[in-house]
């Protein structure tokens, strides 16, 4: 009997989904999101997010940054990879190419550390060269693609 019970319990708890696998947490489809750096900079861009599963994702992101100390705004194409925890997101990005501004040395990858508000809405902070930066992520008119 208590062999049984035992069996009964490990069954249950392996078909139980995980919290980070619930389609209520699909951040899935085209973002665009914006940071607040400082009053002489503009930071912006928009973010394509593509489920893997198991709280998954991977994407790519196009950020600009504007400054008026900077000759030239810096446009940058970077490759992501996303994880959901509940409504945790964690967004880790690699710099694949400066479509505008030079290759800079203090150009760091854009990272995110978000909370989900809303399927439509993120909130959180932008995560780039030790600095923490208040930022929100907006889903694109559609939704989930």
């Amino acid at each position: 009997m208590i062999r049984f019970l035992l069996s009964a319990g490990l069954f249950l708890a392996a078909t139980t989904a995980p919290a980070h696998a619930s389609n209520d947490n699909n951040i899935s489809g085209h973002w665009s999101f914006a940071a607040r750096l400082n009053s002489d900079c503009s930071f912006g861009g928009t973010a394509y997010l593509e489920h893997l599963g198991d709280g998954k994702y991977k994407g790519e992101l196009t950020a600009r940054q504007s400054c008026g100390y900077l000759e030239e705004d810096f446009l940058v194409r970077q490759d992501c990879k996303a994880n959901v925890f509940g409504n945790q997101v964690s967004v880790r990005c690699r710099i694949v190419e400066f479509v505008n501004g030079f290759d800079s040395a203090t150009y760091y990858p854009d990272n995110f550390t978000l909370t989900i508000g809303t399927p439509a809405r993120m909130h959180g902070a932008l995560v780039s060269s030790g600095l923490a930066k208040p930022a929100e992520w907006t889903r694109s008119e559609g939704g989930i693609s």
